[in-house]
């Protein structure tokens, strides 16, 4: 009940700041969506980020999580934040976009050997970017233990744990459970 109200107030917080826009969004993925996150303006926000950083890093503290890796820059602010949250030593790596797969630098190889991985990136969309990475991740010899983020708008069923932090409060839906679909609420739809 306690974590239920300090997000309820978080996201009173990024409401009042402007980072959410009210109405009907489709994203590519094909979910809708009754409220639309301004994720770039919302991580530019330190004081809000860390907020983020620290509700998804409690999620996962009872993980046991070795290390934090983020797919793409968009979610390296926020990797950052919650693997300090975990611990502020938690190294926090990033792999290297290589022919629309991931590497990882050799540095960053031996730290994921026999190493708990927790993915964490700013919005998942279709779901294949995380797919990747723990792909990655599996094959260099660590174990993805969950996937973490402002938002999971994929609609995939991922073998490990994943956490859309705000899922609840933007109101994502498939289109035939869409409420705004049924009020015949015009739909705008998102480049993301």
């Amino acid at each position: 009940m306690v974590q239920a109200e300090r997000l309820q107030g978080l996201m009173r917080e990024v409401d009042e700041a402007g980072f959410l826009s009210h109405g009907h969004f489709a994203f590519r993925s094909g979910r809708h969506s009754l409220r639309l996150l301004d994720r770039d303006q919302l991580l530019c926000d330190t004081q809000l980020a860390s907020k983020m950083g620290y509700a998804i890093a409690r999620h996962f503290f009872l993980s046991r999580i070795d290390i934090v890796a983020a797919p793409s820059v968009w979610g390296a602010g926020l990797a950052q934040w919650v693997g300090f949250f975990l611990d502020p030593r938690r190294p926090v790596i990033y792999p290297i976009p290589d022919n629309g797969h991931y590497r990882f630098p050799e540095s960053s190889k031996a730290m994921i050997d026999g190493k708990r991985v927790l993915v964490i990136d700013n919005l998942i969309l279709s779901g294949k970017t995380a797919q990747e990475l723990v792909q990655t991740i599996t094959a260099n010899g660590g174990t993805p233990i969950g996937i973490g983020a402002l938002a999971d708008l994929s609609g995939v069923d991922f073998p490990i744990s994943v956490h859309g932090l705000l899922n609840e409060y933007l109101g994502i839906h498939s289109p035939g459970d869409c409420p705004a679909c049924k009020d015949g609420v015009p739909l705008t739809e998102v480049g993301y």
